[in-house]
């Protein structure tokens, strides 16, 4: 047999599974690139609501997804939102804090939308969503019932009570605190004397 005999039977044996191979090459790709963009879509779709948990958990899934060399910029953009993120902040600084987490996430969802062919500028980005006012209040009153819940349940705070008792009552309760005090008395002069 010549070479061109060999070669042929390689293609016949090869073919076939160089490609499925391939086939499947391209579908682990589809399925990777459609990873991405539900990680986007996700982002895109919270970014007015970014303690929102399906806000979170795409975050997270970041590293993960965009793990290629191709998606650098995404994953830079990550790391900064990211940092920023873990920084502390007080009273005076908060403002500050919250308008850099604004930038860094437009910024991060930017480069996401430019890695997968997405065509969206940042003031876009930033300013094209909606979040209702009374989502914001609700989140804010929820907070605040938790936080001076823990507070009483821990003793660092007493739950304000006030005694309604109309004429009757008092005089009701008068009544039983006078014969409560008598009894008392009494008992206490039968045990001493």
């Amino acid at each position: 047999m010549e070479l061109a005999d060999y070669l042929t039977i390689a293609a016949i044996i090869l073919g076939p599974i160089a490609s499925v191979q391939i086939q499947k090459l391209l579908e682990r790709r589809k399925e990777t690139k459609k990873e991405k963009v539900r990680i986007f879509r996700i982002l895109m779709g919270t970014r007015g609501s970014s303690l929102s948990k399906a806000h979170v958990e795409a975050l997270n899934q970041i590293d993960l997804v965009f793990e290629d060399k191709e998606y650098q910029s995404v994953r830079m953009a990550w790391g900064e939102y990211l940092d920023n993120l873990h920084q502390t902040f007080d009273d005076n600084t908060f403002s500050v804090w919250v308008n850099r987490n604004e930038d860094l996430l437009t910024n991060l969802l930017y480069q996401m939308g430019l890695a997968l062919g997405y065509n969206y500028d940042k003031v876009a980005i930033k300013r094209n969503s909606y979040t209702p006012v009374g989502h914001s209040n609700v989140d804010n009153e929820n907070q605040s019932i938790r936080t001076n819940l823990i507070e009483v349940l821990k003793g660092e705070k007493i739950l304000p009570m006030q005694l309604i008792l109309d004429e009757e009552e008092l005089k009701g309760q008068k009544e039983l605190r006078d014969l409560m005090s008598n009894y008392y008395k009494q008992e206490l002069r039968n045990n001493n004397g």
